[in-house]
């Protein structure tokens, strides 16, 4: 045997690797491995991620200064930038990535690689930044040292799952500047020039810029305005009939539905609205047959009381484009419940519709006391019926005896009456709340217009064509429904444990399980709901409930004295912790806000996105080291500013998260919150009703688990003043 003596190879993983076994624990590298691991994390990379063209050609290292680098400055040559890069350049930065970069790191993004096949999205994920162009011997930190490094956890869920974790491009400071989401919106006006550009792409809802003079009376201060300017880049948006979703509605005779003065047109562009913007992710009712009995003066699919519900609710929505329809508010609501007082003690479909569509408008109004009062009588409405409130085999029975031309109206209402609880029972966490104890016993809606526009025109009857409403539902609502059927038992045993009808115990057994079969459901989602630019507002809102819904699975984990022990099961990451698996959905809503805001006009006007703003605002006053913290605070409270014109309680949550900041940030002054109070109630309306704002709802969702009283966004808010003064006690910063 040769007594040739070899150099002994280290291993391979020098840490723990992705593909170890659920619940493995981290091996401790070799000291050398550690040397190794130590040398490679303190190596910088040198040049830039796009150089000048004179250093290209020259092939000389470029540092990326803008306007002029370094070299062309010194030989006073005009520096130019090709701003395009290829995929040569992406997969030399790749490699270089690959070789630098800690293993976990690497093989995280080689494993992104194989499954995305695109290259910028990798650098995107692993560096954080799309810009590396700073000098590298500048004193001021490189983006990459200015933003937190993504856990291992998070990129694989970026690996794995990228329907609903998509690759996060790093969105500088100076670029939320520039957007104008970080102040009030008169402010931003006037900052504001005609060729500015949105940040991001994606559907203006209601009107495109060629007939915006003729669609709809738009005030100069309302927050829709600044979309009406930019040109859609989808063909998702509507472009029917001067902005009605459906031509049937130019004929609509209002006065045979309500005793309130409005105009036709006026009560066409609001039902318009809501069918457009809120109908596809609450589906209370067919839209096309609802339409067609609107128009026809027939009872079958329409009833005064679901109009003037609707109408009700509409005309908060439609406060935002035009503040003159507010004025119908007020009278809509006395008209409505005069209506309800005749209809509470018959049993229908319809009248549990009505009875939602008041629950939801008295949320809208800062009526709150009225809110779990008609989702109450809804749902026990709907128990008396059958619907909710049996097991499955029971549930089989009289699902059999329904007639088969009925079960789509039964279907649309029962779902979209229970996942209206699941919604208030999870996200506003109110005492008393009535969620069924079983899921509806109809099936949920199936109806895919995807594959009804997909059937061949010789094949298919004119009953078979998608309308123009039907088109605008898109896919969205059954994948809602499937959403809040996997939340079910989520509600009632964090928040209704007495109603399970087995005992069960909270566990983070029971919470990894619950997220898995999010992940799953995400994954199967058709692709019109994956993530990209021409989504539909509504399937924005649908990922933002996704990903808000993880965190309220994994809150309870966060705060016990265990929780850095706590490792998920299921993971390979090495840092599996519930406050990782938080922290990638914090993250996502973070980007799902800057993109609603900034692309979608309904963001001005529909209440339904609102939770992903009160869920990142707790989760950036939780972790206050963030350096970003306050940035993505104002990002929330002017969004509720932007809201806070066709629904009264914006106002009542952005005080209430003004006193959690004052609270729990020695560095924000009374001063600064005074300031974005008077932004928020600048944007109210004289003449809606001056009855107090309700907003029972939790605002802090820390507090809110051991002190439900005190954590209520109405309790926060009335403590506002009193927090500034205390403030401006303890600092002397008035």
């Amino acid at each position: 045997m040769s007594s040739k003596r070899y150099v002994r190879l280290l291993p391979s993983d020098f840490t723990t690797p992705i593909a170890a076994s659920p619940g493995a624990g981290s091996v401790a590298p070799p000291p050398l491995a550690k040397a190794v691991i130590n040398q490679t994390r303190k190596r910088k990379r040198v040049g830039t991620q796009l150089a000048c063209n004179l250093c290209r050609l020259k092939k000389i290292r470029c540092d990326g200064t803008r306007p002029s680098c370094k070299i062309c400055a010194k030989r006073s040559e005009k520096c130019v930038y090709n701003e395009k890069r290829d995929a040569t350049q992406d997969a030399v930065d790749i490699v270089e990535l690959l070789s630098l970069a800690p293993y976990s790191e690497a093989l995280e993004a080689l494993r992104l690689l194989r499954t995305t096949g695109d290259g910028s999205a990798v650098l995107s994920v692993i560096r954080g930044s799309d810009n590396d162009s700073r000098d590298p011997t500048s004193e001021q930190p490189s983006p990459r040292a200015s933003v937190p490094q993504r856990s291992s956890l998070e990129l694989e869920l970026m690996t794995k799952n990228p329907i609903t974790y998509a690759p996060l491009r790093h969105i500088s400071m100076s670029e939320l500047e520039e957007s104008n989401l970080l102040r009030p919106i008169s402010a931003a006006r006037e900052k504001k020039r005609p060729e500015d550009t949105p940040l991001w792409h994606g559907e203006m809802m209601f009107v495109s810029r060629e007939r915006s003079a003729e669609a709809a009376q738009i005030d100069n201060d309302s927050a829709a305005a600044s979309f009406r300017a930019q040109e859609s880049t989808t063909s998702r948006s509507p472009r029917w009939n001067e902005g009605l979703c459906d031509s049937r509605l130019k004929s609509l005779n209002i006065a045979h539905w309500t005793n309130v003065p409005i105009p036709n047109e006026a009560a066409a562009r609001v039902i318009s609205m809501y069918l457009e913007t809120d109908h596809p992710l609450l589906g209370m009712f067919d839209p096309d047959k609802f339409i067609s009995d609107l128009v026809d003066h027939r009872d079958q699919s329409c009833s005064a009381l679901v109009v003037n519900a609707l109408l009700y609710w509409g005309c908060q929505m439609y406060t935002a484009i035009d503040k003159s329809v507010a004025q119908h508010t007020e009278p809509f609501c006395v008209e409505t419940e005069r209506l309800w007082a005749a209809a509470e003690c018959h049993d229908s479909l319809l009248n549990m519709v009505g009875a939602q569509l008041l629950s939801l408008a008295f949320v809208g109004q800062g009526k709150d006391h009225k809110v779990l009062h008609f989702l109450g009588a809804a749902i026990c409405m709907g128990t008396r019926l059958g619907l909710f409130g049996v097991d499955e085999d029971v549930a089989r029975t009289r699902m059999e005896a329904i007639p088969e031309s009925s079960r789509a109206a039964i279907s649309n209402t029962a779902w979209g009456l229970f996942n209206w609880s699941i919604i208030v029972s999870m996200f506003y966490q109110q005492p008393g709340v009535a969620v069924p104890k079983h899921p509806p016993i109809v099936p949920i809606p199936g109806v895919d217009m995807a594959e009804n526009s997909q059937k061949s025109s010789a094949n298919a009857t004119p009953s078979d064509k998608p309308s123009q409403v039907q088109e605008i539902m898109g896919v969205t609502f059954p994948r809602v429904c499937e959403l809040w059927a996997l939340m079910h038992e989520v509600s009632l045993l964090y928040h209704h444990p007495e109603d399970l009808v087995q005992p069960a115990s909270l566990s983070l057994d029971y919470a990894e399980m619950k997220y898995r079969e999010l992940l799953a459901w995400a994954e199967n989602l058709p692709f019109q709901l994956h993530r990209s630019d021409a989504n539909p507002h509504h399937a924005v809102i649908l990922h933002m409930w996704f990903h808000a819904a993880i965190l309220d699975i994994f809150r309870p984990f966060l705060k016990r004295s265990e929780a850095i022990e706590l490792r998920l099961r299921t993971f390979s990451a090495p840092d599996r912790t519930p406050m990782a698996a938080y922290m990638a959905s914090v993250n996502q809503l973070k980007h799902l806000i800057v993109h609603f805001r900034s692309n979608y006009e309904a963001s001005t006007c529909t209440l339904l996105w609102h939770t992903a703003m009160t869920y990142v605002a707790n989760a950036m006053l939780r972790d206050s080291q963030d350096p970003e913290w306050y940035q993505y605070m104002l990002l929330c409270l002017y969004g509720y500013e932007m809201l806070r014109r066709p629904f009264r309680v914006a106002e009542a949550i952005g005080r209430g998260l003004l006193t959690m900041m004052l609270r729990d940030n020695k560095d924000v002054t009374s001063a600064q919150a005074h300031e974005i109070l008077r932004h928020l109630q600048e944007r109210g309306l004289s003449y809606v009703t001056d009855d107090e704002i309700r907003a029972p709802f939790m605002g802090d969702l820390e507090l809110a688990q051991t002190d439900p009283a005190g954590a209520a966004m109405e309790k926060l808010a009335g403590d506002f003043e009193d927090m500034a003064l205390f403030r401006e006690f303890t600092t002397g910063n008035d």
